[in-house]
């Protein structure tokens, strides 16, 4: 299961560097203009975050998970199958929450400027 969404979630943020990069590259506006589009919105910062955490979770998922994918190809903790699943609850719980500290700091943040 994990090893399939780590495959799932490369292959989308390698697909959405693709797609941005080559619109970017293509359209008569830059990532700034659109980032300040966005902006112009005012959206609260509970319908931001949600973006935010689908944004932050499938990166810092794939990352660790990575790390973790690196492990295995040492020779750690193969042959233990209750090992390879403890490490891929730590995987998915530690993504779950780094996610939610990155969009939780970016809220405060924004919270900041405003005030």
């Amino acid at each position: 299961m994990l090893s399939g969404f780590h495959r799932i979630s490369g292959c989308v943020m390698a697909g959405t560097l693709l797609v941005g990069g080559i619109g970017f590259a293509v359209l008569p506006f830059d990532f700034t203009a659109f980032v300040d589009f966005i902006r112009s919105w005012n959206l609260p910062c509970a319908v931001t975050a949600v973006f935010k955490y689908i944004i932050a979770f499938p990166i810092i998922f794939h990352t660790l998970n990575g790390i973790r994918f690196l492990g295995f190809d040492l020779a750690k903790g193969v042959n233990n199958v209750g090992q390879i699943y403890k490490s891929g609850y730590l995987v998915s719980g530690l993504s779950a929450i780094l996610a939610l500290a990155i969009v939780f700091n970016s809220c405060q943040n924004k919270s900041n400027k405003t005030a």
